[in-house]
Order: C-alpha cells, then sequence, then structure tokens
C-alpha cells in the first residue's frame, strides 16, 4: 500500500465519522430512527473496526515501508560508498595508463634512439672493417718496406762501420798533425833573443770548414755521441765545421758540427776524446783554427 492510499484511507474514515451523525440525523427523520440507529450504529462498528484494522495496516505498511526506506538509504549509502570506490579505483587506473603511456613513448623514443645508434654503429662497423682491410693491406705493404730498409740498412751499417773506422783513421791523423804541428808552432815561434822567425804551417785541418771570425762557447748538454752548444748560425757556424773542446786550457776532443743549427744553439758530434777524458758539460768550445793558432 502506497502513502496516498494511506491517507486516502484516513480521509475516508475522517469523512465517515463527519457524514455518519448527518446521515443518522437525516435517516431518523425519514426512516424508523431506531432501526436506523442500530444498522447504522452496528454500521459504524463495522466501520470503527474496519478502521482500526484499517489504522492498524496503515501503521504496519508504515513500519514496513519505514524498514524499506531504511534499507534503501542503506543500500544508497553502500552505492555512493562503492561508487566513491569506483571513482577512486578508476582515478589510480587512469593514472596507471597515463604512466604506462608515457613509459610507452619513452620505449618508443629508446627503441628509435637505439635503432639510430644501431644504424650508426653498423656503418662504423662497416667503415672500421675497410679501415682494418685497408690497415691490413697497409701493414703487408709496410712489412715488404720493412724488410727492404733491413736489407737497406744492413748495407748502410756495413758502410757506416767502413765509414766510422775511415774516420777513426783521419781523427788519429789529425790528432797527430795537431801534435806535430804544435810542436812545429813552438820551434818557430821563438828564434834567438825570443824573436819570431816564421810562421806556423798549414794544419790538416784547412780542408775543413772555418768559421769568419773567432768562435767560442760552451757545452749546455751531452748526449751519448752528440753534444749541444750555446753557439748557433748568428756565431758563424756551419754543417761540417770542426771544433776543439778544452777544458782548463787542455784538450778533451773534437766536434762536427751537425745539421741541427739555429741561431743560438747548435750540436756536434763527437770525433775524438783523449784516453781518460770525457766531454761534459760547462767545457768550453772554439773553432780549429783559434786553437791551433793559439800562444
Amino acid at each position: 500500500m502506497t502513502t496516498i492510499t494511506k491517507v486516502f484511507v484516513i480521509l475516508v474514515c475522517l469523512f465517515a465519522l463527519i457524514f455518519t451523525p448527518l446521515a443518522i440525523q437525516f435517516a431518523a427523520r425519514s426512516y424508523n430512527w431506531k432501526a436506523t440507529s442500530e444498522s447504522l450504529r452496528d454500521k459504524l462498528e463495522t466501520a470503527y473496526a474496519n478502521e482500526r484494522s484499517a489504522y492498524a495496516v496503515a501503521a504496519s505498511e508504515i513500519e514496513y515501508y519505514q524498514d524499506l526506506l531504511q534499507a534503501e538509504r542503506n543500500s544508497l549509502q553502500e552505492a555512493r560508498k562503492r561508487i566513491s570506490d569506483l571513482e577512486q579505483q578508476l582515478q589510480n587506473v587512469t593514472q596507471e595508463r597515463n604512466q604506462y603511456a608515457a613509459s610507452r613513448d619513452n620505449w618508443e623514443r629508446s627503441a628509435t634512439l637505439l635503432t639510430n645508434q644501431l644504424a650508426v654503429e653498423s656503418e662504423r662497423n662497416d667503415k672500421l672493417a675497410q679501415a682494418r682491410e685497408d690497415a691490413l693491406a697497409r701493414e703487408r705493404e709496410l712489412r715488404t718496406q720493412n724488410l727492404q730498409l733491413a736489407d737497406r740498412v744492413k748495407d748502410l751499417t756495413a758502410e757506416v762501420a767502413i765509414l766510422d773506422q775511415q774516420n777513426r783513421q783521419r781523427v788519429q791523423e789529425l790528432a797527430s798533425f795537431r801534435e806535430e804541428n804544435q810542436k812545429l808552432r813552438d820551434a818557430l815561434k821563438m828564434g834567438q833573443g825570443g824573436q819570431l822567425t816564421g810562421t806556423a804551417t798549414p794544419t790538416a785541418l784547412a780542408a775543413m770548414p772555418v768559421a769568419a771570425g773567432p768562435v767560442t762557447g760552451e757545452v749546455s748538454d751531452v748526449s751519448g755521441p752528440l753534444a749541444t752548444l750555446n753557439i748557433g748560425s748568428a756565431s758563424g757556424l756551419r754543417q761540417g765545421m770542426i771544433l776543439v773542446v778544452t777544458r782548463g786550457g787542455n784538450y778533451i776532443c773534437d766536434l762536427e758540427v751537425t745539421s741541427n743549427i739555429g741561431p743560438n744553439e747548435a750540436v756536434g758530434r763527437i770525433m775524438y776524446e783523449e784516453p781518460g777524458r770525457r766531454i761534459r758539460v760547462g767545457d768550453k768550445v772554439q773553432d780549429a783554427t783559434s786553437f791551433e793558432t793559439r800562444r
């Protein structure tokens, strides 16, 4: 039974209570009021019983529908809670979907990058393979040239050994000529009464390049058979010039100027050293002509 029906039943009952006395009064005027009264009383009792029954039914229906309404309210609250949970889950799923989409984009970018890198590396490997082939070919050529150079080195080594032997012989001859010239110079310089009676004879160094004027300097470094000097082309040094190394006025060795000549530096190759004497930093150098003509 709906609420409208219940209201309608209540209104009917109220109208019955209101119109019943009027009906009794009307009936009393028209019929036998006693019989009518009894009849109406019976009807009224019946109506009252029906009304009470209707009230009871209405109260039962009201209680039922109140329980049903409460149950619906509870269901609605649970449904709202469920909707809230579902909305939260939907939000989480949406967030995860966005994260997965971002991860997918990142993976796609990474895959594209790796593909490009793979292409570059592949091209690089091809170039390296080609370079390796070229290097192997070049290595074979260099091995062939190395063998040829080794043979050439052997020939040159033999020639150098011969030239060194000849050089040592010439250095020894040069030392002998220098000693002989010194003795002749000492004998010719002084005559009777200490007068100069002759001039020194040319030495064997006359065939070597000589400086335009006196050349003097010092040894700044010694490395094996080479010595570095603190004088160069600005002092008149030229390739092939012979310099004499002295220490405290004593002869140490001869130096032949090499092609490594700078304005203020030059390199000389040690030609001959006195037994027991070694050239060292700080030794004096001068051109051979100045050394031979010193007083």
